[in-house]
């Protein structure tokens, strides 16, 4: 949650951020909306490249999660906002 309001902050330009945190089916969500310059999901990569800085952001928060057993998913456009929707594992009803 904190990288996303951070790039939300740092890079979209957003006016407006929703910060939404529940549970469900077993799994603790979070979900941050913000309403910035979004951006093409497909052109940041999905690790970390070697002397290569871009995405650092995206790929540090699926790394987390990964390490969490969990997902992390990416709703953006360019023009059109951001949505992160992160999901993970904590058991129980």
């Amino acid at each position: 949650v904190q990288e996303a309001l951070t790039n939300a902050a740092r890079y979209a330009g957003a006016t407006r951020v929703a910060v939404v945190v529940g549970r469900r089916d077993g799994d603790a969500v979070a979900v941050v909306e913000d309403d910035g310059a979004g951006f093409d999901p497909d052109a940041v990569p999905k690790a970390a490249i070697p002397g290569r800085r871009g995405g650092l952001g995206l790929v540090g928060m699926r790394e987390r999660v990964d390490l969490l057993g969990g997902t992390l998913e990416v709703e953006a456009a360019p023009g059109a906002g951001t949505t992160v929707i992160a999901r993970i594992p904590v058991g129980g009803p």
